[in-house]
C-alpha cells in the first residue's frame, strides 16, 4: 500500500487564510484512484490545518507527501515539507499549483532554492490530476524510490535530480477534456469532514479561461480553450453538499468567468430550485464573466440575487488595456448593465488595478468616477501583485515597463506551527514612469475613504441624499479626503496610522521584509500590525469607530450642501439630513457585534426614511415628511443573527476576520430592522 498525505495548508493562527474546502487535493486524489495504473492499493488523506498535518506526521510516516502551493501559503507549505523530510529523508515530497514561474531559468533557479521539496507536479495549464497520476504510477513502479522515480522523465512534472543537479522538465499532458473524467471527491465522500467546520463548499463547473490578461496566472495560451462538467455532474453535487451543508453556509464557485456560457444558465436554475426548497444557497461567490452580460444578468436573477456580479475591468485606460492585453465592453454597455443589475435589486461589484503599466493617477481617478457614474456600489483598487505564473512577472516584462516593486507580507498568513515563525511574502508595484509612490499613497488613501463609506451601499442613504442634491459619490469622496485634516479624532487617527503602515509595510528586498517581519512577529500576531491594510482600516471605520464615521460623513454632506447652496435657506435640508443619519445610528451594527446585536435603539423622525429606500430614491425625501413625529424600535431577526454569530464564531472578530466573512454577505444583513411602534 501506497500512504499519500496531499495538504492544501492554509494559516490559521490569525484568521482563516482559505475559507474554502480543499477541492484541488480531493481532485487528484480521487483521480489516481480512478486512473494510476498500480499494483499496490492506494491509502489517500487530505489535510488543510497544518496542525493535524503536523500530529499525523508525528504517529505515521507516508511515502508520498503532496502540497499545495499559491501565494499565500507557500512558505508554509515549504517549511511542512521540511519538517516531514526531517523525519523521513526518503519520503517524496511534491508540490503543485499555480505559484510557479513561466520560464525555464525562473523555475530552475525557483526549485534550486527549494531543497525539500523533490518534483513539482505541473500538469497542464496547472490541471495537475493526470500529472499527478502519472508520478504515483511511476514511483510504485520504482519501487517507491526517488532515484528510480527520477532515471527518466515523467509527463507533467519538473525537477532538479539532487544527485547529479540537472533540470529535468516531462512532457506536456493533455488537457482534461471533459472534466466528469475526474471522479467526484464529494460523492466519494472525501470532503465529508469539512461540512461540521464553517468552511464554505467550492466547486469547478468549468476550467479555462479565454481572455490574455496578463496579471493574472489563469492567462497562458494552453489555457484559453474551455472545458466543463456536466450539468449532471454539478447537479449531483449541488444535491450530495445541499443535504449536508448548512444553510447560512456560502457556495463558492472557482471558475474564472462564472454566468458567461449557456450551460451556466441551466445551472442557475437548479440553484433557484434549491434556494425555494432548501433556502440554501443564500451567498454565492464567484467571479463572473468579463462579456455576455446578458446571459449573467439572467443567471442573476435566476439565483434570486444572491451572486454578486464581478465586473473586474481592472483599467479603463486604452493604453493600458492594450499593454496588459485586455479588452473591456464599452463604458454605455457597462452602465446599461448596472441599471438592469439594481433595478433586479442585485450587487455589482467593479475592479480596477493600481500601477498597471501604462496608467496614471489622472486616468486611474477618471475610471473610479466613471465606474460610479455607472452605479457601480463597489470599487476595489486592487495593487498589482508579481505573481509567479503571470506574464507581467516575466523579466522581459519587468524590464519593458519599468516596474519599481516592494515586498510586503501578505496579509494575515503568517504562524507557527513547528517552533519556527512562517511568513508569506508578496512583490507589489508601487510604482512605474507614470505613477509615482506618492501618487501611490493618496490614491490609497482616497480608496479607502470609498471602501468604508460606499462599500455595497453600506451608507447609501446618506450619498443617495447627497446626489438629490448635486454632490455625486465621487465629489463627496473628494471632498471628505480633503477634510481629514478637521475629522474626529479617532478618525483621523486612523487614516494617519493608514498612512504609516502603508509607507512601513513595504521593503525593498525579501530578504528584509523577512527580516523585519520576524524581528515583529509578535506583533504581526497581534494585529498591531500589518494585515490587510485597506481591510483592516476600513472595516476599523465601518464598524469599530462607527459612531465618528458618520460624524465625518454628515461633515461632508454638510459642507457640500452649503457649497451647492450658498446663501439660499438650508433649514430644511439639513433637517432631512439629519433625519438620514438618525436613521443610520439606529440600524446600523458596529463591533463588537455581540453587545451590538443584543441593542435596540430607537429612532424618532419626521421623515420616513426607510420607505424613501423601498421605492428607490426616486422623489424627493420631503415627500415623505410624517404629519407627526414617530417612533420607530430596532431588531435583529433570528434567521440574520444566527449567520452573524455564525461567521464571527468561524473567523473571530478583529478586524482581519470580520473583512473574511463580509465577503460572503451583503452590507445590509449587518443592519437592524425598523418596527413602527
Amino acid at each position: 500500500m501506497i500512504r499519500i498525505y496531499l495538504a492544501d495548508p492554509g494559516h490559521n493562527q490569525l484568521t482563516f487564510s482559505s475559507d474554502v474546502y480543499p477541492l484541488n487535493i480531493a481532485n487528484l486524489a480521487t483521480y489516481a484512484q480512478a486512473y494510476a495504473a498500480v499494483d499496490e492499493p492506494l491509502e489517500f488523506r487530505l489535510f488543510r490545518e497544518p496542525q493535524d498535518l503536523i500530529a499525523a506526521l508525528d504517529k505515521s510516516m507516508p511515502d508520498v507527501l503532496g502540497l499545495s502551493s499559491y501565494s499565500w501559503n507557500h512558505e508554509l507549505s515549504r517549511q511542512l515539507a521540511r519538517y516531514a523530510k526531517a523525519r523521513k529523508p526518503e519520503l517524496l515530497t511534491l508540490m503543485g499549483g499555480p505559484n510557479f514561474p513561466l520560464t525555464e531559468a525562473e523555475q530552475e533557479e525557483f526549485l534550486s532554492g527549494m531543497p525539500e521539496i523533490d518534483v513539482a507536479v505541473r500538469g497542464a495549464t496547472y490541471e495537475s490530476e493526470r500529472a499527478f497520476s502519472n508520478l504515483i504510477q511511476r514511483f510504485s513502479q520504482a519501487g517507491r524510490k526517488i532515484e528510480g522515480l527520477m532515471e527518466e522523465p515523467v509527463r507533467g512534472n519538473i525537477w532538479i535530480n539532487r544527485q547529479t543537479d540537472e533540470f529535468v522538465i516531462g512532457g506536456d499532458v493533455g488537457r482534461i477534456l471533459d472534466l466528469d473524467e475526474i471522479p467526484s471527491p464529494y460523492l466519494a465522500g472525501l470532503l465529508d469532514d469539512y461540512f461540521s467546520t464553517g468552511y464554505f463548499p467550492l466547486m469547478q463547473i468549468a476550467r479555462g479561461c479565454p481572455f490574455s490578461c496578463q496579471f493574472c496566472n489563469s492567462s497562458v495560451l494552453s489555457n484559453s480553450k474551455i472545458y466543463r462538467h456536466s450539468i449532471e455532474n454539478v447537479k449531483a453535487d449541488l444535491d450530495y453538499i445541499v443535504e449536508r451543508v448548512r444553510p447560512e453556509i456560502t457556495l463558492c464557485f472557482a471558475d474564472d468567468n462564472f454566468g458567461m456560457y449557456p450551460d451556466d444558465e441551466e445551472i442557475a436554475d437548479y440553484l433557484g430550485y434549491l434556494q425555494d426548497k432548501h433556502h440554501w444557497p443564500r451567498y454565492i461567490r464567484t467571479t463572473t464573466g468579463k462579456n455576455k452580460s446578458e446571459r449573467i444578468i439572467r443567471v442573476m436573477r435566476k439565483v434570486r440575487g444572491a451572486m454578486p456580479m464581478t465586473a473586474a475591468v481592472q483599467s479603463l485606460n486604452p493604453e493600458v488595456l492594450k499593454n496588459i492585453q485586455r479588452s473591456n465592453i464599452s463604458l454605455d454597455t457597462y452602465a446599461e448593465i448596472q441599471k438592469e443589475v439594481q433595478a433586479q435589486g442585485m450587487q455589482s461589484y467593479g475592479e480596477l488595478i493600481l500601477c498597471l503599466p501604462g496608467e496614471s493617477r489622472e486616468s486611474f481617478m477618471k475610471a473610479v468616477r466613471d465606474l460610479l457614474d455607472a452605479g457601480v456600489k463597489r470599487v476595489s483598487a486592487h495593487q498589482l501583485m508579481l505573481l509567479h505564473g503571470a506574464p507581467l512577472s516575466n523579466p522581459e516584462s519587468r524590464r519593458q515597463h519599468g516596474f519599481e516593486t516592494r515586498f510586503r507580507v501578505v496579509a494575515r498568513n503568517i504562524g507557527n506551527y513547528t517552533g519556527e515563525p512562517v511568513v508569506e511574502v508578496e512583490e507589489m508595484v508601487v510604482e512605474t514612469p507614470t505613477f509615482n509612490f506618492d501618487d501611490y499613497l493618496e490614491t490609497r488613501v482616497f480608496h479607502l475613504l470609498l471602501t468604508i463609506y460606499y462599500y455595497e451601499g453600506n451608507f447609501e442613504e446618506a450619498f443617495e441624499f447627497a446626489r438629490h442634491h448635486g454632490i455625486s459619490a465621487f465629489d463627496l469622496i473628494v471632498r471628505l479626503q480633503g477634510m481629514i485634516e478637521s475629522a474626529p479624532a479617532r478618525f483621523k487617527e486612523l487614516i494617519d496610522e493608514f498612512l504609516r503602515e502603508s509607507r512601513e509595510e513595504l521593503f525593498d528586498s525579501k530578504d528584509a521584509c523577512l527580516a523585519w517581519a520576524r524581528e515583529h512577529f509578535d506583533q504581526l500576531v497581534d494585529g498591531s500590525l500589518g494585515g490587510n491594510l485597506l481591510s483592516k482600516y476600513s472595516l476599523t471605520g465601518r464598524f469599530l469607530v462607527l459612531e465618528e464615521a458618520l460624524e465625518f460623513l454628515l461633515s461632508g454632506i454638510r459642507a457640500g450642501i452649503r457649497a451647492g447652496m450658498g446663501d439660499a435657506p438650508q433649514d430644511h435640508a439639513i433637517e432631512q439630513l439629519d433625519a438620514v443619519f438618525g436613521f443610520l445610528n439606529a440600524v446600523m451594527l458596529s463591533s463588537p457585534f455581540g453587545e451590538s446585536l443584543q441593542r435596540q435603539p430607537e429612532h424618532v423622525t419626521r421623515y420616513d426614511v426607510e420607505a424613501w429606500s423601498h421605492d428607490g430614491y426616486t422623489r424627493s425625501l420631503s415627500d415623505y415628511r410624517l404629519d407627526n413625529p414617530e417612533l420607530f424600535s430596532t431588531t435583529v431577526p433570528q434567521e440574520q443573527r444566527s449567520m452573524i454569530e455564525s461567521r464571527i464564531a468561524t473567523f473571530g472578530e478583529h478586524p482581519a476576520a470580520i473583512g473574511k466573512f463580509t465577503r460572503t454577505m451583503f452590507a445590509r444583513d449587518l443592519r437592524r430592522k425598523l418596527i413602527r411602534i
